[in-house]
Parts: C-alpha cells; sequence; structure tokens
C-alpha cells in the first residue's frame, strides 16, 4: 500500500472516526491484508472465467468438427435418407453438446462457488481480525 493511500486512509479513519492511528497500527495491517486477499480474489476470479472461456471455445471446436465429418460422411453414403439422417444427427449432436455444456458449466459453477465461499472465508476471518484489532485497540485507550 502506498504511503499516500496510507495517509489518506489514516485521514479518514480519523475523520469519520476521531481516532488517529499510526503508521504501524494492526488495524492499518489487516486493511492492507484485506486489500491483497481482495487482489488474489480478483486475479482467480479472471483465471477462473478465462479458463471456462478457453474450454467453451475448445468444446465448440470440438464439436464444429466432430458435426461436419459426421454430417459428410452421412450425406455421401446415403442420398436417398440425407435429409433424415441429418436431422436426426443434428438433433442427437445438439443434446450431446448441451449434456456437455451443462456437466462443463456445472463443474466450473462448483469451482466458481468453491472459491467464492473460500474468498468469504477469508474476508470473514480478515473481519474478525480487523474488529479484534479494534477492541483491542480501544481497550488499550481505556
Amino acid at each position: 500500500m502506498s504511503a499516500d493511500k496510507l495517509d489518506a486512509l489514516i485521514e479518514r479513519i480519523a475523520s469519520e472516526h476521531g481516532i488517529v492511528l499510526s503508521q504501524d497500527d494492526p488495524v492499518l495491517m489487516m486493511h492492507t491484508l484485506n486489500e491483497v486477499l481482495l487482489e488474489q480474489n480478483e486475479k482467480a476470479h479472471a483465471e477462473l472465467l478465462s479458463n471456462y472461456q478457453a474450454i467453451l471455445e475448445e468444446n465448440f471446436n470440438r464439436w464444429c468438427e466432430y458435426s461436419t465429418k459426421k454430417s459428410n460422411s452421412l450425406l455421401n453414403s446415403s442420398l436417398n435418407n440425407a435429409h433424415i439422417t441429418r436431422d436426426q444427427f443434428l438433433e442427437s449432436c445438439i443434446q450431446m453438446i448441451d449434456e456437455r455444456i451443462k456437466s462443463e458449466v456445472d463443474q466450473e459453477i462448483y469451482e466458481l462457488v468453491k472459491v467464492s465461499r473460500q474468498a468469504a472465508i477469508f474476508n470473514l476471518l480478515a473481519s474478525f481480525m480487523i474488529l479484534v484489532s479494534v477492541v483491542i485497540a480501544f481497550l488499550q485507550l481505556l
């Protein structure tokens, strides 16, 4: 945390709460720790979203390749039944993609929920530590 930001935070706490904190106050350490955790959480979410997008694009590309190969072979092998066979094949591909996307989405959602839950726990712990620090600081003032 830069000195300007730290000074601004100290000034804000002093103006809003009437308490002057020093540069080495544990409450400021908890604020910095909370900012670091939030930054890490943001980076983790961005990475998960990027991975999810790559997985979706990869699955879409595989599906395109797979459906193109299958539809071409069916058209060449059976001209009389081409329309019926193609319609059935496309429907099955759509169902396969739908199931695959659902399973991938469910997995990604589970991972996002897991990371979010961990971040929430870290934030809760950080908040509790800040609360304890404030109580200790308040008790020391008494």
